[in-house]
């Protein structure tokens, strides 16, 4: 008997959830994590990094044995905030390699910063909090505290460690710089693999290519590609076919160009895709699938387009209009009524954001389908 779930996904995909081609990535990964490497995995928002990183760490604790920690900085509030997050993710994934409620309790005498406590969710699974067992202490030197125990578990315990920071970008946000040295003095010496992922590509690349940084050339540079387009087209056919629908290749293939080969949207369009097919998936299905998917997104390009000036809005708009044109020429300038030097200000800003990035032949907006909405929206 065939199912009729959806089978396609738009929040990050499990490791046991269908997953579409990443294989030489996930390799790759995986042969840096065995040989003790760190990685800079970046990409646009929602392009399958976290997705992709939690999987490869799958492997590693179940293939080859390792103990994977995995953290999630984005938007971090304060340098109290940042070690309360690395704390727990290391006590988690402790756990997770050796439950601490019984053979691996060992592990905790190496962390006398944090202390840990479990409960049970509703489900039955456990929950783990950490408290910092001196709180007068102060954040950064709690920060070094707890780098430090985490130095003394590598050293003392036999096992491969894999390390994944996500948003690690948003440590800039933190606005002390002593925060990147201190992580830096440690990561250095510690015997574990690294993977630091971000979709702020500019500023994540500037904390590992400026040489004045303290993270300088510390870690091998790794970019995503957009997802083949035939692999995709034919996940796409498979995952319909397998959920006990039907879509025609040509209409697939439709749905890959129409979001250029971008992860979450041809996951989102897909899903709504399936859902509005009867049986077999239409042309007609395909275009309204697309209308409501950028009828969805709608409500989180309003809040971008909301957090600009004015003049970043209009500049934005006028490269949604006319990607890769010469921005400071005199003829994109008048046509869209800007200055150079707001030009100027605006390409800083909306690139720091990674909203728009500078390809050979020029600049464009990252998202595709948010540069759809900008032209219908404001053009």
């Amino acid at each position: 008997m065939t199912s009729t779930r959806n089978p396609f996904f738009t929040g990050t995909i499990g490791p046991d959830q269908p997953f579409c081609n990443r294989t030489k990535e996930q390799d790759a990964l995986i042969q840096h994590a065995e040989s003790g490497m760190n990685v800079v995995l970046f990409a646009p928002r929602r392009y399958g990094k976290t997705s992709l990183v939690q999987r490869v760490q799958s492997r590693l604790e179940k293939e080859m044995g390792h103990c994977v920690i995995y953290a999630q900085f984005f938007r971090l509030m304060s340098v109290d905030d940042l070690v309360d997050r690395l704390a727990k993710a290391v006590f988690k994934g402790l756990h997770g390699h050796l439950s601490l409620l019984d053979k691996g309790r060992r592990f905790l005498r190496y962390f006398p910063t944090f202390s840990v406590g479990f409960s049970l969710n509703p489900d039955g699974t456990p929950s783990i909090s950490v408290a910092p067992t001196e709180r007068r202490m102060e954040a950064l030197d709690r920060l070094e505290s707890l780098l430090g125990d985490i130095s003394r578990f590598l050293e003392n315990e036999h096992t491969q460690v894999t390390i994944a920071l996500d948003e690690f970008q948003d440590i800039v946000d933190l606005k002390d710089g002593r925060v990147e040295a201190i992580l830096r003095e440690h990561v250095q010496r510690h015997r574990a693999a690294y993977i630091f992922l971000g979709s702020r590509r500019r500023v994540l690349q500037e904390i590992f290519t400026t040489k004045d940084r303290p993270f300088y050339q510390s870690a091998t540079m790794m970019e995503l590609a957009p997802l083949p387009h035939e692999e995709l087209t034919e996940f796409i056919c498979d995952q319909f076919a397998l959920a006990g629908k039907s879509c025609p290749k040509e209409y697939a293939a439709k749905m890959v160009k129409l979001v250029q080969q971008y992860p979450y949207y041809a996951q989102a369009l897909a899903y709504r895709a399936f859902s509005l097919s009867s049986g077999t998936c239409t042309e007609q299905n395909v275009a309204e699938a697309y209308a409501g998917m950028l009828e969805n997104e709608r409500y989180g390009y309003q809040a971008i387009v909301q957090s600009l000036s004015a003049a970043h809005l209009k500049f934005l708009c006028a490269i949604s209009v006319h990607p890769f044109a010469q921005i400071t020429s005199s003829e994109f300038l008048q046509n869209h009524g800007l200055s150079l030097g707001g030009v100027q200000h605006a390409t800083r800003h909306l690139a720091e954001q990674d909203i728009i990035e500078k390809t050979r032949e020029g600049w464009r907006v990252v998202d595709p389908i948010f540069e759809d909405w900008l032209q219908r929206t404001f053009a």
